[in-house]
């Protein structure tokens, strides 16, 4: 720690063989005017220095302290402050590692037997974290409300949050094929699968059709009987986006002869007259200029239609440019296919030939996504 003080008076050269003789050591002495100069000490080394520039009849003015020391003085003038600081840590780690809110979430109306299972179990605000267990609480919770499918306890900060999953019986679920079950929208390969209801019917790395049963609507009791529920979950997999496209390995090209033929033509909004004629030659490229020749008031402008033969050339495409102008095309409608927001995972490409004249290209764009949907 440092404190930078200014010196005023006059012999100021002095200060610095008198300090060495006291022991003082100054540091980045320099002169900030003809009768000042500014030096940084050690705080305890102040006092010596105040009383051999009070002996000299020098001027001492404090500039800057180190932040340390300016630290030190605040917590000098306010004894109670690091206490205060020290209670607050432990307050916030206090409440850190207490509950001080409970929320249910989604217990629709089975939000008051879930509220007494949490008073019976002592689950209140006030009480500390570690003395529940939440798996514990979540597997006697799903005893004592028989309503429930799925429950969930988790801590977000000091508030537990009890996600509840009632179960739900569907009207006919007697009847084969009903909307109880979760099926695949479409097509893919199971990557992840999360029954909060029901029985999972498939595992990861499974192929699936587009109506197949990913989780059925039904679970076991504790009398070894099976009972229907609405079931729900999230099951994700690898799906497959397609596209294909085509293009042809010949090209035109035109190429401009040097031949022009001019037609001039006076034009009015109501009116016009061709003032020199001129045919298009049997290919060619065709150009417009408009001259105004008359203000506002009376519109009237002179149309100048250029004509340039050319002359067209069918050429060979390159192969490698067809490939890469086709692939994109077909990838391009394969992204159609896909979410807008779609991690793609892997990209499958493939050509063939078409009677020497077009190039056919096939795109399949992999990706993951949630799979799950209800039979209609």
């Amino acid at each position: 720690m440092r404190v930078t003080l200014d010196v005023e008076g006059v012999n100021l050269e002095k200060l610095l063989s008198r300090a060495q003789a006291e022991g003082i050591v100054l540091l980045g002495a320099r002169r900030t005017g003809a009768r000042r100069m500014r030096v940084s000490i050690a705080p305890d080394k102040r006092p010596t220095l105040e009383a051999l520039c009070e002996k000299s009849g020098w001027g001492l003015r404090e500039v800057r302290v180190d932040g340390g020391l300016r630290a030190a003085r605040v917590i000098a003038r306010r004894p109670m402050l690091p206490v205060s600081l020290a209670l607050c840590v432990l307050l916030v780690w206090l409440s850190s590692q207490m509950i001080l809110s409970v929320r249910i979430e989604h217990a629709q109306e089975h939000v008051a037997e879930v509220r007494r299972f949490l008073a019976q179990e002592g689950v209140h605000p006030g009480r500390f974290k570690r003395a529940f267990s939440t798996d514990d609480l979540r597997v006697k919770l799903a005893l004592h409300v028989p309503g429930l499918a799925f429950a969930s306890l988790r801590y977000a900060g000091s508030t537990l949050v009890v996600d509840c999953r009632p179960s739900v019986l569907g009207e006919q679920w007697k009847t084969p094929g009903s909307e109880l079950d979760v099926v695949a929208a479409q097509p893919g390969i199971i990557t992840h699968i999360f029954a909060s209801s029901g029985t999972p019917q498939v595992v990861p790395g499974q192929a699936v059709h587009r109506g197949q049963v990913l989780i059925r609507g039904e679970e076991r009791t504790q009398q070894g009987g099976v009972r229907p529920v609405q079931a729900e979950g999230e099951v994700h997999a690898r799906v497959f986006a397609k596209g294909e496209a085509k293009v042809k390995l010949t090209q035109t090209r035109s190429v401009e002869t040097g031949r022009v033929r001019t037609q001039v033509t006076l034009r009015t909004p109501w009116y016009k007259r061709i003032l020199r004629r001129a045919e298009p030659f049997e290919s060619s490229e065709q150009s417009s200029e408009d001259q105004f020749i008359v203000g506002l008031y009376l519109p009237l402008w002179r149309e100048k239609t250029t004509y340039a033969e050319t002359e067209v050339f069918v050429e060979k495409r390159n192969r490698g440019d067809a490939a890469s102008i086709a692939q994109g095309a077909a990838e391009k409608l394969a992204k159609k296919d896909c979410p807008y927001d779609a991690l793609i995972l892997d990209k499958f490409v493939d050509y063939s030939m078409i009677d020497d004249e077009f190039l056919y290209a096939v795109v399949v764009l992999e990706y993951e996504a949630s799979i799950e949907g209800r039979m209609k």
